[in-house]
C-alpha cells in the first residue's frame, strides 16, 4: 500500500496568535491554558468535595464491604482493558504496513499514556510519535494511526454506551423512548467510512495547518477493528463493575448502568479535552451515573469516583513498570529499529 500526502495550502503561521486586544505569544498561551485547566478541574473537585463533606456521616456509616477476590478481578480486567487499547493501536499500525514488535509497542503505548496527566494532552501524541519512529514508522503514519485510534475508540465507546442503555432498569423507567438511541451504532460505523472520515479528518488537518491524507484504511479493516474496541469497552465496564463489587454488594441489575459508565466517562473526557486525562470530568460522570448503585447517596458515589481515579492511576503506573521490566529481561533496547519493522512486506502484512 502506498501513501500519498499533500501539503495543505495555508498561509504561514505567525509566531504569536491573535487575542482580543492584541497578540499573545506561545508562552502566554501555555500559561493561560494551564490556568483554565486548573480552574476547571478545581471547580469539579470542589463540588465533588462539597458533596462528600455534606454526606460524610452517611459515607462513614455506609456498609462498606472490602472483597479481595473482586479487587483482584478488577486488576485482571483493567489489565485486559489496557492491553486491548494498546493492541488496537498496534493493529492499526499493522494494517498500515508498519508492524511493530509487540513488547516494544506495548512499552511505547503505556509510557505515552502517562503523559496524559501533563497539561496539554498533545504531549502523549508527540511522545508516542517520537518513540515509535525508530521502528520504521514515519511521523505522518504514526500521527494518522493515533487519529484512527481516537476515532475508533470514540465511535465504539458511543456504540457500547447506547447498546447497554436500554437494559438499565433505571433508564427504562425514566423514558419509554430509550430504544431510540439504537440509531447511534449504525451512524457511528458509517462515520468511519473513508469517504466520510476522510473529509472530516482532512478538514480538521487543514484547520490545524497540517498535511492532509489521501489514502485511508480499507473500510473492512475499520469494521473489525471497530468491534475490537467495542469488546475492549465492555471489558472496561466489567472492570468497573468489579471495582464497585469490591466495596459494595451491587447486583446484576446494576451491571448495565455500570458498563455504560466506563465508555461514557471516557467520551465526556474527550469532549472536554481541556482537562488533562479527563481529570475531574470522569469523576463527575461516575458520581452521576453510579449514584443509584450506592443507594442514591451522592457523597458515597463522589468518594468512590475519586477512589476509582486513584486506583486506575496506580495500576497504569504499575503496568508501565511491568512492561519496562519485561523489556529489560528480554534485553530489548527501546529505540533501536527491528528488522521486521524496518522492511516493507510485499504480500500480506505480518502478524503482530
Amino acid at each position: 500500500m502506498v501513501y500519498t500526502w499533500h501539503d495543505a495550502t495555508s498561509p504561514p503561521v505567525l509566531p504569536g496568535g491573535t487575542f482580543p486586544g492584541g497578540k499573545i505569544d506561545f508562552g502566554q498561551k501555555k500559561i493561560l491554558r494551564l490556568a483554565i485547566q486548573i480552574i476547571v478541574v478545581g471547580i469539579v473537585f470542589f463540588f465533588l468535595g462539597r458533596k462528600i463533606v455534606a454526606d460524610w456521616p452517611r459515607i462513614t456509616g455506609y456498609p462498606w464491604d472490602l472483597s479481595y477476590p473482586w479487587l483482584a478481578l478488577s486488576v485482571v480486567l483493567l489489565g485486559l482493558m489496557f492491553m486491548g487499547h494498546a493492541g488496537g493501536w498496534l493493529l492499526i499500525l499493522w494494517r498500515f504496513r508498519h508492524p511493530v514488535p509487540f513488547l516494544p509497542g506495548l512499552y511505547v503505548w503505556f509510557k505515552s499514556l502517562l503523559a496524559r496527566y501533563v497539561p496539554g494532552n498533545v504531549l502523549m501524541v508527540v511522545g508516542r510519535v517520537i518513540m515509535i519512529e525508530p521502528y520504521g514508522v514515519p511521523k505522518r503514519v504514526s500521527l494518522t494511526s493515533v487519529a484512527y485510534e481516537q476515532a475508533l475508540a470514540a465511535a465504539s465507546a458511543a456504540t457500547a454506551t447506547v447498546i447497554m442503555l436500554p437494559f438499565s432498569p433505571q433508564l427504562q423507567n425514566f423514558s419509554q423512548m430509550i430504544w431510540v438511541v439504537m440509531v447511534v451504532p449504525p451512524l457511528a460505523i458509517a462515520g468511519l467510512h473513508p469517504a466520510i472520515l476522510g473529509r472530516i479528518g482532512n478538514w480538521v488537518f487543514q484547520k490545524m495547518k497540517r498535511d492532509t491524507i489521501e489514502e485511508f484504511l480499507p473500510f473492512k479493516d475499520i469494521i473489525w477493528i471497530f468491534f475490537w474496541y467495542c469488546a475492549v469497552w465492555i471489558i472496561a465496564g466489567l472492570a468497573l463493575f468489579s471495582m464497585v463489587r469490591t466495596v459494595t454488594s451491587a447486583g446484576i441489575s446494576d451491571l448495565p448502568i455500570i458498563i455504560v459508565s466506563a465508555p461514557l466517562a471516557w467520551l465526556a473526557s474527550v469532549l472536554f479535552f481541556i482537562s488533562p486525562s479527563g481529570l475531574g470530568v470522569r469523576e463527575g460522570v461516575y458520581a452521576i451515573t453510579l449514584v443509584n448503585v450506592f443507594g442514591s447517596i451522592g457523597g458515597v458515589a463522589s468518594a468512590f469516583a475519586i477512589l476509582i481515579r486513584f486506583w486506575q492511576t496506580m495500576l497504569e503506573i504499575g503496568f508501565v513498570l511491568v512492561v519496562m521490566t519485561l523489556v529489560k529481561l528480554r534485553h530489548i533496547r527501546i529505540g533501536e529499529p527491528s528488522e521486521a519493522a524496518g522492511s516493507e512486506s510485499d504480500g500480506a502484512a505480518p502478524p503482530l
